[in-house]
């Protein structure tokens, strides 16, 4: 046993060794020279790599801004760091290793033996749901572990089916999403966002036909254009939250022009990074798949991660991240209003992804309303959401007060409210 949870906890977790296998059993099948699966196998683990190690320090960089924007509303609530909130899976490793692995396979069964073809390959993301899944049945039942692992595989499994698929259909609209569906737990929102749009968005055009003036047209470029975005915001609020403040607190003694300046061309530096996993990753990992299509799983699709969509996309990203950014804090002081009795606050790294991609898709169906309209609304879940689930999962809030996106925030209260009404 303790060798199978050594497995899924250090090798099958790691999202990369997946990708290459995937990539490596389509290769196999295609029966391709030896030269060219060596290659496409190495090349789509780096692509992944870089997306996967991107996104994370991307969403890293984000993490200054959260003691100013504390300071600047004069919020009392503690957020833990990273390192801190890792301690939070204690509790519940055990189930969570086990969960995830069977609900991977029980995905893979779904896929081979349904009419659902979706093979869910993101499996950070997995990982961490699988852990939600566990913290709600540990701490809101009385059931062994040997059920909670059993019935969070079927959740698990049936969810990441599930998501897959009902996202896929709207695919076909964004630049970018041809030969895949995403595995993300923003789900809720990109269905909710893409409805959404269809129904405020008539007439609205794409938020990225902005017209910019010739001399103005390097803001096109994705890159430039978030590295400057970022520069005015962590400047902006630096002035909001006092030079003195961020310069003691938050810039380790650097002053707050050149903070801002340095943290503006990190961020875009890292989407650097991901725009380039994401040339590397596509390049190999779709031709690949062809062959677990046309054999293994037949008609499978292959559910990958949220940044794949960005480089496409630089106006939604920027848009929906700060639109978000602004729920979130709208459903702080609402909650404020009413005395909730738990602090929350707007968690930096799912508000960056979430936003990013519930935009994209409200644009797709309802243009720079739609974005608008999809990606607030994500931050309203975010936010109210957050602040249902934590008295629910235990030791694991740590986690969520950080890495809770839209599905943790939606799904999760449903499924404890469920599982505390049936009392089991």
């Amino acid at each position: 046993m303790n060798l199978l949870l050594y497995f899924i906890q250090t090798i099958f977790s790691q999202a990369v060794f997946i990708i290459g296998l995937v990539c490596l059993i389509g290769l196999l099948i295609q029966k391709k020279s030896f030269d060219k699966i060596v290659s496409s196998v190495i090349k789509a683990m780096i692509g992944f790599l870089l997306i996967n190690e991107g996104g994370k320090f991307l969403g890293m960089a984000l993490l200054p801004l959260q003691p100013m924007f504390i300071k600047i509303f004069n919020l009392n609530v503690d957020v833990p760091s990273l390192d801190q909130a890792m301690g939070g899976l204690e509790g519940v490793g055990f189930e969570m290793a086990l969960i995830f692995a069977l609900g991977f396979v029980l995905n893979i069964l779904i896929a081979r033996f349904t009419p659902l073809k979706f093979v869910h390959l993101s499996a950070h993301v997995s990982f961490f749901y699988a852990g939600l899944i566990a913290a709600l049945l540990k701490y809101n039942t009385s059931l062994p572990t040997a059920a909670i692992v059993l019935i969070g595989a079927i959740i698990l499994g049936i969810y990441l089916t599930v998501t897959c698929a009902y996202v896929y259909p709207f695919m076909k609209n964004i630049k970018g999403g041809e030969g895949f569906t995403l595995a993300h737990s923003s789900s809720v929102g990109l269905l909710i966002g893409a409805l959404l749009g269809k129904v405020v968005g008539k007439g609205s055009r794409d938020i990225e036909e902005i017209q910019f003036p010739k001399s103005l047209g390097f803001l096109r470029e994705m890159t430039i254009a978030l590295s400057l975005v970022m520069m005015a915001l962590f400047l902006g609020l630096s002035l909001l939250a006092g030079p003195s403040f961020v310069v003691d607190q938050v810039s380790k003694g650097q002053d707050i022009f050149s903070f801002s300046l340095i943290n503006g061309l990190t961020f875009g530096m890292w989407i650097t990074v991901i725009i380039t996993g994401v040339r590397m990753l596509l390049a190999e990992i779709v031709p690949a798949f062809h062959g677990i299509s046309a054999k293994l799983i037949p008609n499978a699709i292959p559910g990958l991660d949220v940044p794949l969509l960005f480089p496409n996309h630089p106006t939604s990203v920027i848009v929906g991240f700060l639109m978000s950014l602004l729920a979130g804090f709208l459903g702080v002081f609402v909650l404020g209003l009413i005395g909730y009795p738990i602090p929350v606050f707007p968690a930096l790294i799912p508000t960056f992804f979430t936003g990013a991609i519930t935009a994209i898709f409200g644009n797709s169906t309802g243009g720079r309303r739609g974005a608008i309209a999809a990606s607030f609304t994500n931050g309203l879940i975010l936010i109210f959401g957050q602040a249902l689930l934590l008295p629910m999962v235990g030791d694991y809030a740590q986690i969520m007060r950080v890495l809770a996106e839209t599905d943790y925030a939606f799904y999760g209260p449903l499924l404890g409210y469920l599982l505390r009404l049936i009392g089991i």
